[in-house]
């Protein structure tokens, strides 16, 4: 892969962003329907068989609060909360999976759609241009601060505490949501603690999927809590990770064919567009406690990888429907479009434009 130049960089971004000058959400409508999002797609059709899912439908929530500001796709909007609403039990969990026929297909859903839902809620307690929403964001928030407690997924906890931070923006004194954001980061940290070692500094055995996010959180809490330690466990796992993703000069990441065991191969093929927005934001946080020309590079190529600039030097980007493919395989691209996808791509997009404006 051909080595760049900041100022090459930065000419390939802003191209893109001259041809494709505002998010796009025409594709995000042909997906969702007045119930939410489907989850699948068959190429560029809804594929009915696989129903509707609540880490979708809050995926799709949080972009609109990301893009959105003037509430042009307000009815997308309430179609994607109220399904979250629709998906909280009783005792503030949720369930995940719902069929085309609307049946809901598990009694209760996974520990990431739920952390995944609270970082989707924190947002829109945060978010002003939403503010007639607040209650019922609130009300569903804090139904949900004990199952926030019972979770052991570190992904899962990591999208919760960047939940609890856009949630204690609004509420800087609740003791319960400190408690939790508190609880949770020392979970982090025991996880490390317990797992990592020289080779191998990490929170898990399995380095899987949306990895980023889960450095990212510690070091958004390290901020708020002002814990030294948990900074530097941050930023070591962060720099792990970034030995991962960037091996040459492009952005690769890691593979689901079998994900990447501690002591085994790395996987290559089966990466996955749902890895670049919390690896923008890690970079983006990175560059805001050091900012460096290397940094901004890597946060430039990470969107790059949508554009060609990946192991298959192949285009993710469906310029005709304003989509993104779901993958890259050994094979090539896989075609199809699906909601993760396509969420992933327009997140990236509003995250990078963001900063760039931010840098002036």
């Amino acid at each position: 892969m051909q080595n760049f130049t900041e100022q090459t960089l930065k000419h390939l971004i802003t191209s893109f962003f001259e041809e494709v000058p505002v998010v796009d959400l025409r594709y995000i409508r042909k997906l969702s329907s007045q119930t939410g999002i489907y989850q699948h797609a068959r190429y560029q059709l809804p594929n009915y068989h696989h129903g509707y899912c609540l880490d979708d439908n809050s995926r799709a929530l949080l972009l609109l609060l990301m893009a959105d500001p003037t509430q042009q796709e307000e009815t997308l909007f309430r179609s994607y909360l109220s399904f979250i609403a629709y998906a909280q039990l009783a005792d503030g969990n949720f369930r995940n999976f719902m069929s085309y026929d609307l049946q809901w297909l598990e009694p209760q859903g996974s520990e990431d759609s739920l952390g995944r839902t609270i970082w989707a809620l924190g947002y829109l307690m945060n978010n002003t241009a939403y503010a007639s929403y607040f209650a019922l964001a609130d009300e569903l928030f804090n139904r949900s601060l004990n199952p926030m407690l019972t979770l052991r997924s570190a992904r899962a906890i990591a999208y919760t505490l960047l939940g609890l931070e856009q949630a204690l923006a609004v509420k800087p004194k609740d003791g319960c949501y400190l408690e939790n954001a508190k609880q949770l980061s020392l979970f982090l940290v025991g996880e490390f603690r317990s797992c990592a070692d020289a080779d191998w500094p990490w929170f898990e055995e399995v380095i899987s999927y949306d990895n980023a996010v889960i450095p990212l959180a510690l070091l958004r809490m390290s901020n708020l809590f002002q814990k030294e330690e948990w900074q530097q466990i941050g930023l070591e796992a962060a720099n792990f990770l970034d030995s991962i993703l960037f091996q040459g000069d492009h952005l690769s990441t890691i593979g689901n064919e079998s994900w990447y065991s501690k002591g085994r191969e790395c996987s290559i093929y089966g990466q996955q567009p749902i890895e670049i927005p919390s690896i923008i934001m890690l970079y983006q946080e990175l560059y805001r406690l050091a900012p460096s020309d290397l940094l901004a590079h890597k946060i430039y190529k990470s969107f790059l990888w949508y554009l060609g600039y990946n192991v298959q030097g192949e285009n993710m980007f469906n310029a005709v429907e304003g989509s993104c493919y779901d993958g890259l395989e050994a094979y090539g691209v896989n075609r199809n479009q699906g909601a993760e996808s396509n969420i992933s791509f327009w997140m990236s997009y509003v995250l990078l434009q963001e900063w760039l404006a931010g840098r002036g």
